[in-house]
This record gives structure tokens, C-alpha cells and sequence, in this order.
């Protein structure tokens, strides 16, 4: 049941649904490849699949609203935070082993927000 004062508009609803869906698929997408360049140990493809990913998840973000009170998203979004300053600082230490490993860190942070925004 739809209340009085939200409009019934299935096709934007699918619209909507879709486009999270997308954005998902999309941050997916550039964590695999965040995580085939972990494997090569390739430190400049790591770098570029670390922007990537967050980027996507980024843009996922602006198409969900988390619920008023919601403290999961703003923890998740701290993590992310946390661990995206922790890889910077790896890189321009040129630490290949905390890049590597903070790599796979930023892959896991930002599966589990973009997870986690789609469930909203």
C-alpha cells in the first residue's frame, strides 16, 4: 500500500531499481579487476583499481538513501575512509607488501558498503 502522500510510480520505481542494480554490477566489476591487479602484485594497477572502486561505490552511494538514524552507512563510510587513507599512505611510501594488502582491505570495504546500499 502506497501512502497518500508518496506518488505511485511503478516505472520510476524500476527506473531507480535498476540503476542501483547497474551501479552494483559496476563496483563489482572494478573490484574484480582491483583484485586481479593484487594478484599480479602490479602496485600503478592496484593504485588505478583503488580509485576505481571507490568511485563506483561513490556513485552507488548517490543512489541510495539510507533510512534517518542509520548508523551502519556512516561506519561502513568510516572504513572505507580509514582504509583508503591507510592505502595512500602505503603508496606514496612505496610499500608494495601494505599496498598489496591494503589493496585487498579496500576491495572488501567497498564490496561490503556497495552490499550493504543495495539491501537498502
Amino acid at each position: 500500500m502506497v501512502a497518500a502522500d508518496q506518488p505511485n510510480d511503478p516505472a520510476g520505481e524500476l527506473k531507480h531499481l535498476l540503476a542501483v542494480r547497474a551501479e552494483r554490477f559496476a563496483t563489482e566489476q572494478a573490484v574484480h579487476l582491483l583484485r586481479q591487479a593484487i594478484k599480479l602484485g602490479d602496485t600503478a594497477r592496484i593504485a588505478a583499481g583503488v580509485t576505481a572502486a571507490i568511485d563506483a561505490v561513490h556513485h552507488l552511494a548517490t543512489l541510495v538513501i539510507a533510512p534517518p538514524g542509520d548508523t551502519t552507512s556512516t561506519q561502513l563510510r568510516t572504513q572505507l575512509h580509514n582504509c583508503q587513507t591507510s592505502f595512500h599512505k602505503a603508496h606514496q611510501q612505496g610499500d608494495t607488501d601494505g599496498v598489496i594488502g591494503r589493496g585487498e582491505l579496500m576491495g572488501d570495504a567497498v564490496m561490503n558498503y556497495a552490499i550493504f546500499l543495495t539491501n537498502l
